[in-house]
């Protein structure tokens, strides 16, 4: 790469536009935030969807397509991994088109696809991977691996990761400067529009809808411990293959009129997290929960496993038990009652997400790390670019 010329970053994500999960949600935001920065010239690389202004879709398998099925099974892979994979091949006519300097991606399947067809291709480009899992290992193929919390840094370094491969940086949110959390009355309107129970408690949860990672399950068995009238509980997500079983769970245990699952765009998950009183996420590990920050933002209480990523993502902020435990959620939505709306604390909750992971607070910093990548800058022994 010359000095006179912008760092040429591609932005890959294999699902964007056919999935709504938190790796879609933060390459979109990261393209349109940073797409215009004089120091790079961005362009995002999709499975699907229309083709626009420095934004290509290629062809590629996707997950729920009977051959990604049928792959997935001979393998003993998620059908995803078996899209993630076929996505790197993908890839190729666009690297070859662009000559990258950096490619810059979430899905650790498609990094190593990417690293093999590199080394066969003779290609040149470092590959950056945002680590948005708990892997402690298994980052040998990545040129730089962006860690999302200091836990997760301490997590990998204390397994015999190499320092300078690792950055920390948390990911960034698109969050407003000043809040807006709406009223009582704005709120009842939204629940009419959205369908939803104007006279009740609704606990909200924003995650993949699956029982292995996000313990969906657990979080109906704990609302339904709960005496009447309990809260209505909102399962927003993307549908996986435990999917229908939790339907099944939530019909057995809630009734029909006890609960909702929603799969909705992008935008739309804002308008039902203001519609809400209460925010839960039931998984034990997570490498940055997106829906605490997300739901944080909007100033809503956040009931979340008590363990060092929740800590680092509330700030304190949150309200954190034990989910191991039996009736230990359950506890923590009694305590809560029909919600916090003190407005004070709203602002509080939105001001210290704003500060820590908003794009305005943490935009310059992901530009360094592209164009650190490129050069193939180490990182510091603190995970930090040097200055």
């Amino acid at each position: 790469m010359t000095e006179n010329r912008p760092t040429r970053v591609l932005l890959a994500c294999s699902g964007l536009e056919h999935a709504h999960r938190g790796f879609e949600s933060f390459a979109r935001e990261c393209f349109d935030t940073l797409r215009d920065d004089p120091r790079l010239d961005l362009q995002l690389v999709k499975g699907s969807g229309p083709t626009g202004d420095r934004e290509r879709s290629v062809p590629s398998l996707k997950r729920d397509a009977r051959f990604a099925r049928a792959l997935g099974r001979a393998w003993r892979r998620n059908p995803l991994c078996v899209e993630q994979l076929a996505f790197a091949f993908s890839l190729q006519p666009e690297i070859l088109r662009r000559r990258p300097d950096v490619v810059y991606l979430s899905e650790w399947y498609t990094g190593k696809g990417l690293a093999a067809l590199r080394r066969f291709n003779r290609q040149d480009y470092a590959t950056v991977l945002s680590n948005g899992s708990m892997l402690g290992t298994g980052f040998d193929q990545f040129d730089r691996v962006h860690q999302h919390t200091a836990p997760a840094l301490e997590y990998v370094l204390a397994r015999g990761n190499d320092p300078a491969k690792h950055i920390l940086l948390p990911v960034a949110f698109r969050i407003f400067a000043e809040p807006r959390i709406p009223n009582a009355d704005e709120r009842r309107a939204l629940r009419e529009r959205l369908d939803l129970p104007r006279d009740r408690t609704i606990a909200i949860s924003v995650a993949a809808l699956n029982r292995y990672h996000k313990r969906l399950d657990y979080l109906i068995t704990e609302v339904a411990r709960l005496p009447e009238p309990r809260p209505f509980l909102l399962l927003v997500g993307h549908p996986e293959a435990e999917t229908d079983g939790l339907r099944s769970l939530a019909h057995e245990l809630l009734g029909e009129e006890g609960h909702s699952f929603r799969s909705v765009p992008r935008p739309e998950v804002d308008l039902l997290l203001d519609a809400s009183d209460v925010f839960v996420l039931a998984s034990l590990a997570e490498g940055l929960p997106r829906g605490l920050v997300e739901a944080m933002a909007r100033g809503l209480p956040c009931l979340a496993h008590d363990y060092s990523v929740a800590e680092y993502a509330t700030g304190g902020h949150g309200r954190l038990a034990d989910f191991t435990q039996p009736e230990a959620l359950a506890g923590l939505l009694q305590a809560n009652g029909t919600g916090d709306h003190d407005l004070a604390r709203a602002h509080e909750r939105h001001r210290f997400v704003y500060e820590s992971f908003s794009w305005d607070s943490l935009g310059p910093r992901y530009v360094d790390m592209l164009c650190g990548a490129a050069g193939r800058a180490d990182f510091g022994a603190g995970g930090q670019l040097p200055t």
